[in-house]
C-alpha cells in the first residue's frame, strides 16, 4: 500500500527555521519540553497515550507548518520512528519547507490516481508524506474511508504521526482529521492571533469531540505572555 523511498542524498531544508544539531540550546529545549508534554498526553478515552497528532492554527500564517515539521524532527531526534503527513490540501507548505518535489502525494493516493511515496529523511528515523496535487474539494478527499485506513496502517508502522492540517477557523478539514487523531495541537502567533480566534478554534475542536492537547504560541514576548492567556481565559467565560 505504501512505498518507502529513500533519497539518494539528504533532503535539503532550511536550517534557519527547522531544528537540527546546530540549533541553539533554547530552541531545542523548547521543542524537547513540547515533545515531552505530547508524549504524556492521554487520548480522549484515557485508555492510551496519544501517538497521532493533528497540528493546526486558527488562521493562516501563524507558523503551524514549521511547528509541525519541528515537532516531527524532535521526535525523530529522540530515536522515535516518526511520520510527518502534509494534509493541508489547501495551501501546502511542507514541500517548500523541505525543498522537496514529489510526483505523488497524499491527495493523489487518496483519489487513487498515483501510488504513494513515503520519503525517508537520511540520518533520522523520520519519513514524510507530502500533500500532492491540490484537489477540487479537499474536505471530500479527506473524508474518504481510505484516509482513515491509511492512518490506521501508519499507526502500526510508526511510533508517532504528526499531521499538518489547514487552519481550523477557515476550513472543516481539521475537524475531519481530528476524528482519527488522538490529539490536536493549536498553534497561535503572538501579535496576530487574537484570544477570540483561539476560542473559536477550541470551540470547533469541541464540536467534533476532538482532544485538544495544548496550545503553542509563536513569537511571543515574555512581557505579553500573561496578558495573552488572561484574554483567552476571559473570553472563555463569556
Amino acid at each position: 500500500m505504501m512505498t518507502l523511498k529513500k533519497p539518494n542524498e539528504k533532503i535539503p531544508y532550511n536550517k534557519k527555521i527547522l531544528i537540527n544539531s546546530e540549533s541553539s540550546f533554547v530552541v531545542r529545549e523548547a521543542y524537547s519540553k513540547l515533545r515531552t508534554s505530547m508524549m504524556f498526553c492521554a487520548s480522549s478515552d484515557s485508555n492510551k497515550m496519544c501517538k497521532v497528532f493533528a497540528v493546526t492554527s486558527p488562521n493562516s500564517f501563524e507558523g503551524k507548518s514549521v511547528t509541525a515539521a519541528n515537532i516531527a524532527i524532535s521526535f525523530a531526534m529522540l530515536g522515535k520512528k516518526t511520520l510527518l503527513i502534509d494534509a493541508d490540501l489547501r495551501r501546502s507548505s511542507q514541500s517548500r519547507i523541505w525543498k522537496m518535489k514529489t510526483s505523488s502525494g497524499l491527495s493523489d493516493f487518496l483519489a487513487k490516481i498515483k501510488p504513494l511515496n513515503v520519503i525517508a529523511v537520511e540520518g533520522l528515523p523520520l519519513s514524510i508524506v507530502f500533500s500532492g496535487t491540490i484537489p477540487r474539494d479537499p474536505a471530500e478527499i479527506l473524508s474518504l474511508e481510505k484516509m482513515n485506513i491509511f492512518i490506521n496502517e501508519c499507526s502500526n508502522r510508526f511510533d508517532y504521526i504528526i499531521i499538518d492540517t489547514p487552519p481550523i477557523n477557515l476550513y472543516t478539514d481539521t475537524q475531519i482529521i481530528s476524528t482519527f487523531s488522538d490529539g490536536i495541537l493549536l498553534v497561535a502567533k503572538s501579535g496576530k492571533t487574537s484570544a477570540d480566534d483561539l476560542y473559536k478554534a477550541e470551540y470547533a475542536i469541541k464540536q467534533v469531540n476532538g482532544n485538544l492537547c495544548g496550545v503553542v504560541i509563536n513569537d511571543i514576548k515574555s512581557q505579553n505572555q500573561d496578558s495573552f492567556f488572561k484574554n483567552f481565559v476571559k473570553n472563555k467565560k463569556h
